[in-house]
């Protein structure tokens, strides 16, 4: 679909036929609709980069200018961002992304927003960096798509929600790759050490794995208040300008609650069947 050889409608049309066979199996069914949410969402975000070409270099708001801007980064986040992009920062979950993204031009897609929030948010260092590293690597990379994730992961958008995600790649490391399987696979210094053991950090001054290189806690709570404020300073101004871009982010904001609430509700209905 990147390149336009296969079309959106072709593929939907598709899953709507597998779909049809596989109308006995509840995961298939759970699987292809979910698929097919994502094709709705695909073709939302490039119907908003055609109305809106400027989206792909700028915030969508510019208050988010005093944080996020494509300048060159100085001395130490340029060492961060080589970090970064090497997988060296200490963080394995994040590390194993990287070179996997390096070496194949792939990684999916909690990985691909676990490590722009890790970039953005812990690092302090513009989604616009990143986007372009992103870019430059993956094989399905979509400027449309992309681009604006990188916003939503830096926490630009949606500002009349009173929260943004932000990823802890340990915790995602337990809950995504307890077996370890992917970690061995991309970070061989770590082969050989258990998952409380790498946790734990106890592969420091043994393996030459890099001791990370921030501290996760701490840039959370400093970067994510800048953020955090900037998104409340959107809001006061945006309700008390009652204007267009009011209306564009209360119907972004229904329609991002009215999707989890629809995943929830197909979520509920599969483990019915399944049970």
């Amino acid at each position: 679909m990147t390149f336009g050889t296969i079309s959106v409608r072709q593929v939907y049309q598709s899953t709507k036929a597998k779909a049809a066979e596989l109308a006995s199996n509840p995961k298939a069914q759970f699987s292809l609709k979910a698929f097919r949410d994502r094709l709705r969402w695909h073709d939302s975000f490039t119907q908003r980069l055609y109305f809106h070409p400027e989206l792909v270099d700028t915030n969508r708001y510019p208050e988010f200018d005093e944080c996020y801007s494509p300048a060159e980064l100085d001395e130490e986040k340029q060492e961060l961002f080589a970090a970064w992009k090497e997988g060296q920062t200490g963080f394995p979950l994040v590390d194993a992304s990287m070179r996997q993204l390096k070496t194949i031009g792939w990684m999916n897609f909690r990985m691909r927003a676990m490590c722009a929030t890790f970039l953005c948010i812990n690092c302090g260092i513009s989604w616009h960096h990143g986007a372009e590293h992103y870019m430059k690597y993956l094989v399905d990379g979509d400027l449309a798509i992309d681009n604006w994730q990188w916003q939503m992961q830096a926490g630009v958008t949606n500002p009349l929600s009173d929260t943004f995600r932000i990823y802890n790649p340990n915790k995602n490391l337990e809950e995504k790759d307890g077996d370890l399987k992917f970690i061995y696979h991309w970070v061989e210094e770590l082969r050989g050490y258990s998952l409380p053991e790498i946790l734990n950090g106890a592969y420091l001054n043994e393996s030459p794995y890099p001791e990370p290189i921030l501290d996760w806690a701490q840039t959370r709570k400093t970067n994510g208040k800048i953020v955090s404020d900037l998104r409340k300073r959107v809001k006061v101004r945006l309700v008390a300008e009652q204007g267009v871009e009011l209306e564009q982010a209360v119907i972004a904001k229904k329609t991002v609650e009215k999707y989890w609430e629809n995943k929830d509700k197909q979520y509920q209905e599969y483990q019915t069947k399944i049970t």
